[in-house]
């Protein structure tokens, strides 16, 4: 699916036009019509400063004059008469003289009822307090609607990435639990945090500039043509010409860095080559070598970095030149009509219409980035519908029926597993193991023999052969009932944002405080409780206190504990456990193992000694089982793993070398495996 597809797949079209998208797109409106008041607004006061509220009308049109403003009427034959000892003020009058310089004008009758209407236009310095009040509340009015426009396409975009962020976390659930490796879980917290707030951004972006810029730039188009139709086409082709060549020269000068960039990368690195090769250098006398191969290197990069300044330099003062020109030719068209025109075309009519153009600036930028600014959202958004188009390995069938608890074996009927990266990890492995007693699984690779013991709980299925409870194929019962019965307890399990007794009764209400703690005290972990300020009701995870991994795993032991499954997995920790958590951990095994049937991942050597049995796996197969003690009689390869898992060498820290005297083994014998705790 192209990335674009996909965007439009995250927010079709419609939501443009519909709902909060549609109100933001008014919102926006109204903010461009109260843009065309604050600039009315702004050109009668700079009409009113430049004029004094003189109007200089000849005695011809006094009549004229005098109805447009309301201050006569003609009788029924058309004549004004005009008052006794009436003459035109030197000044004073307002914005009257905006009236009659817009009399023929499209703006004429608005600007003569807002006159005859509001008395404080019709003095100078009222008029002025009352422009500039009006250009600024109109201002907040225009903010707040901006304000309001950007909150509801918000709300428009946060819906969708919601429904989109929700879907992600039900694909997690359903993708997760095959994820031997957990890249799957780190690729999927980045599209929930990173891709979602990237597509969020570039929806919300996309929203708010396609419901604003193109209304803006019609109605502030249509503004212009108001003010003067003829103006308005012969400003707007430099003014074009001028934008289009800044644009041409942004990208040229954006494109010029980005090569700098990368050949000065390229030419520092050959630069600093010689910074590791010192000895190399100094121990075969290569120092002229060096010295030569040094300078030649440093002047390339000089060039190639003063060629760089030199086109970003002629680019921008070709911009600047056409933007000189574009403005020069702007001021003399506007500056001739003023001149030639006696006065019709007045400078506030230069300025209104400059203004008009600097607002139309933003809108035409905006719209031509929104292609490119939405291309990082495109993307983030089809990483997400590639992760959501996935199809979970495991699923529950048509018609699965409630399974009942292990009593007799667990069977592993020619198993074939392959990962997603074309690992082979399960090669018809075939096993059958007795209910009650406790297996450990061992493996030179890790990850056949945690494939092995996730297909139980069904987190991995099997592309051939089957698993059997009690001679049932668990390919046809429950998933709640199989996970009921089958509990997985990982070493890097965490804890999750919540109380302590939620985090062991799932957040279950129902579960009573006394079955919690009995569960708790048999893994220990009662104790490290009681000492928190709250309790059971202690909040733990990134907001609350802090687990060491052996906590954690004992807390993973007690919500197992609590769920009284008939077999239980339990990949041990091998790093990061205290003497005092060893020692707790032998405590709760000892009181856990007896009479459930238990899959291990054993992490320390005195962990695989309680194991009745061993399973060795070796390139996808079953390479040996029986009891520890045969094996490392009878099997090189187990006394190879069970070395090299539980050698001292294997944490850092080796024993120290014992003297000849008291006849111990050296820290190199094979004799010390297996000397771990």
């Amino acid at each position: 699916m192209p990335a674009h597809a996909s965007l439009r797949r995250a927010f079709p079209p419609r939501e443009y036009v519909r709902g909060r998208s549609l109100g933001s797109a008014l919102l926006g409106f109204a903010a461009t019509l109260l843009l065309c008041g604050v600039l009315l607004s702004l050109y009668l006061i700079a009409d009113l400063l430049i004029s004094r509220g003189t109007v200089s009308a000849e005695n011809d049109h006094l009549a004229d004059l005098l109805v447009l403003t309301g201050q006569a009427t003609p009788d029924e034959d058309g004549v004004v008469a005009i008052p006794d000892g009436y003459r035109m003020a030197p000044g004073d009058r307002g914005i009257a003289h905006a009236v009659w310089m817009n009399r023929d004008g499209v703006l004429g009758p608005p600007l003569a009822w807002l006159y005859r209407n509001v008395q404080t236009l019709q003095s100078n310095l009222p008029a002025l307090a009352t422009l500039i009040g009006a250009a600024v509340v109109l201002g907040l009015m225009r903010s707040l609607c901006l304000s309001w426009a950007r909150l509801a396409a918000a709300r428009a975009v946060g819906a969708a990435v919601t429904r989109l962020r929700k879907a992600l976390h039900r694909q997690a659930l359903r993708l997760g639990p095959s994820d031997l490796t957990e890249e799957a879980a780190k690729e999927v917290l980045g599209l929930f945090t990173v891709d979602g707030e990237t597509l969020r951004q570039g929806l919300q972006d996309g929203v708010l500039r396609l419901g604003r810029y193109p209304a803006k730039i019609i109605v502030l188009t249509a503004f212009s043509l108001l003010v003067s139709p003829l103006m308005t086409f012969y400003i707007a082709f430099p003014l074009l010409v001028c934008w289009w060549l800044l644009r041409r020269q942004a990208v040229s000068v954006k494109l010029a860095r980005r090569l700098a960039t990368h050949r000065s990368d390229k030419a520092l690195r050959l630069l600093a080559e010689g910074l590791t090769k010192a000895r190399v250098v100094r121990g075969y006398g290569m120092e002229e070598f060096e010295s030569d191969r040094f300078n030649t290197h440093l002047g390339r990069y000089q060039s190639d970095l003063a060629a760089a300044n030199r086109k970003a330099r002629l680019s921008r003062g070709l911009a600047r030149a056409a933007l000189v020109l574009a403005g020069a030719v702007v001021l003399g068209i506007l500056g001739t009509k003023v001149l030639n025109t006696g006065g019709a075309f007045t400078p506030a009519h230069a300025l209104l219409l400059l203004g008009i153009a600097f607002s139309l600036l933003r809108p035409l930028n905006e719209l031509a980035d929104l292609h490119r600014d939405r291309h990082a959202a495109a993307v983030a958004a089809d990483r997400i519908y590639r992760y959501l188009n996935r199809v979970p390995e495991v699923g529950q069938a048509v018609g699965a029926k409630f399974l009942q608890p292990l009593s007799r074996t667990l069977e592993f009927d020619d198993v074939h597993y392959t990962d997603p990266r074309g690992r082979k990890l399960l090669d018809g492995v075939s096993l059958s193991l007795p209910a009650g007693q406790v297996t450990a699984i061992a493996a030179p690779e890790s990850l056949e023999a945690k494939a092995l013991v996730s297909l139980p709980p069904r987190f991995l299925e099997p592309q051939r052969g089957r698993v059997k409870y009690d001679g049932e194929d668990i390919a046809w019962v429950t998933l709640e009932s199989l996970r009921a019965e089958t509990v997985y307890v990982g070493g890097g399990d965490p804890c999750f944002t919540g109380t302590v007794r939620e985090n062991l009764t799932g957040g279950d209400p129902e579960v009573p405080l006394s079955k919690v703690i009995d569960a708790a005290k048999t893994a220990h972990v009662h104790n490290f409780v009681q000492r928190f300020p709250q309790g059971y009701e202690t909040v733990l995870g990134e907001f609350g206190e802090t687990l060491t991994p052996g906590q954690l795993f004992r807390l993973g032991l007690a919500r197992a504990v609590l769920r009284d499954p008939a077999v239980l997995i339990v990949d041990e920790p091998s790093e990061g456990l205290d003497e005092d958590s060893k020692a707790q951990l032998d405590d709760t095994f000892a009181r856990v193992f007896p009479g459930r049937t238990v899959l291990l991942l054993p992490g320390r050597m005195t962990t695989l000694r309680r194991a009745d049995r061993v399973v060795l796996l070796h390139r996808g197969a079953v390479e040996a089982v029986g009891p520890r003690e045969e094996l490392v009689q009878k099997v090189p390869l187990y006394r190879h793993w069970e070395y090299v898992r539980f050698n001292h060498f294997r944490h850092g820290t080796a024993p120290q070398p014992a003297g000849p005297s008291n006849g111990r083994p050296s820290p190199g014998s094979p004799a010390l495996a297996g000397s771990t705790a």
